[in-house]
């Protein structure tokens, strides 16, 4: 029998192109919102409107969002406060931070409750407003990098120069222009999905001439030919890579995925379309943090710490660190308009912004090698 030469062998697949494997990678990190995409738009029957009819379904779909973003943002907690390694790295800026963040929005909090109703309540508001929106912008941007930082894990595994800081750069660039074209899109042929809210509304009167005249459409044209540009030079520099297309499917599917979730808000509205890019954040988040957890814990010498034990055995310890952070959320939930709790809810929400950008940089050993990354 003939031999067949090394060159006429198949190539395998690299041992480590998924962070896990094909159907956790899929499941668990690029397409864990359809679950609930499927159950908002078909089972509750959200169409992204405000109409009368809609607002039980909103209610069910907005807690359960909710809920998982509760559960998501403590973990970054445990990680933090559970394991030695990750707290001595910033030790003096994990005491500081609560203390000087719970402060600030306690402070806000307090002007504002304390002002209403007088000469002052400006300010109160002012403050309070200050809070929310900060809040709500670095939600966005926080949630958007956490798609682009697994995009650069899945470069890194790769290699091939996909993990070169200028196609970072690259990735960045799709990501945002894609970002930016679907909001001009969603404000452009979804106006009418932000009638229900009342800041959206007077927003909305500002904008609308820029809406109806031709300018609307030369800033598509010009956010159109933005994105295509970006697209085609990343790209032409993704099959550059002297990689297999096997190689390739774990992080194209990421991004797939990623542009998937940004097309419901065209499809379905922003309403729809934030609830399942919240959900996707969360549940990738609650994914990832135990991968890496069962990577760094479980085949290292036996390390005893809370992050250790919580972490390094998923199947067993997931199930009752998410069901004991969900039964906090149900009793809190009827309380989420007190004062208390919603200093409780912003400040940790920025701690775990925070938290996120300090702990997560791939570029430094102890978080590259968990991960695979060369």
């Amino acid at each position: 029998m003939a031999v067949p030469s090394p060159e006429s062998l198949p190539q395998p697949l690299p041992a480590r192109a998924w962070l896990r494997n094909a159907c956790w990678d899929l499941g668990c990190l690029a397409f864990c919102w359809l679950p609930f995409y499927a159950w908002a738009v078909f089972g509750l029957g959200l169409d992204g409107s405000w109409a009368a009819g809609q607002s039980q379904g909103l209610a069910w779909a907005t807690a359960v969002a909710l809920a998982a973003t509760y559960v998501h943002r403590h973990y970054t907690f445990v990680l933090v406060y559970g394991d030695r390694d990750t707290f001595r790295v910033r030790a003096r800026d994990f005491v500081l931070a609560p203390l000087l963040v719970f402060t600030f929005v306690g402070a806000c909090r307090g002007l504002y409750g304390a002002s209403r109703g007088d000469s002052w309540a400006w300010l109160g508001s002012a403050a309070w407003w200050t809070v929310m929106i900060s809040v709500g912008v670095w939600n966005v941007w926080h949630t958007l990098m956490q798609r682009y930082g697994i995009l650069r894990i899945y470069a890194g595994k790769a290699g091939h120069g996909l993990q070169a800081r200028d196609h970072g750069r690259r990735d960045l660039a799709v990501l945002w222009t894609s970002v930016i074209l679907v909001s001009w899109v969603t404000l452009m042929f979804r106006a009418s999905t932000f009638a229900g809210q009342g800041n959206a509304r007077r927003a909305l009167k500002i904008a609308g001439p820029w809406l109806a005249g031709i300018s609307a459409w030369a800033l598509l044209a010009v956010l159109v030919g933005a994105w295509v540009t970006a697209f085609t030079v990343w790209l032409r520099h993704e099959l550059r890579a002297d990689l297999e297309l096997r190689a390739r499917v774990p992080r194209w599917l990421f991004l797939a995925s990623t542009l998937g979730l940004l097309a419901v808000f065209v499809v379905h509205g922003p309403i729809v379309g934030y609830l399942c890019f919240g959900v996707a954040h969360a549940l990738e988040y609650i994914a990832f943090v135990h991968h890496f957890g069962q990577q760094k814990f479980a085949r290292g010498p036996e390390i005893r710490s809370p992050a250790a034990a919580l972490l390094r055995r998923p199947l067993h310890t997931a199930p009752l660190l998410i069901g004991g952070l969900l039964l906090a959320f149900m009793l809190l939930y009827d309380q989420r308009r007190a004062d208390v709790y919603m200093v409780y809810y912003m400040g940790t929400s920025m701690l775990h912004f925070l938290y996120d950008g300090w702990i997560w940089k791939v570029r430094r050993p102890e978080v590259r090698a968990p991960l695979g990354v060369a």
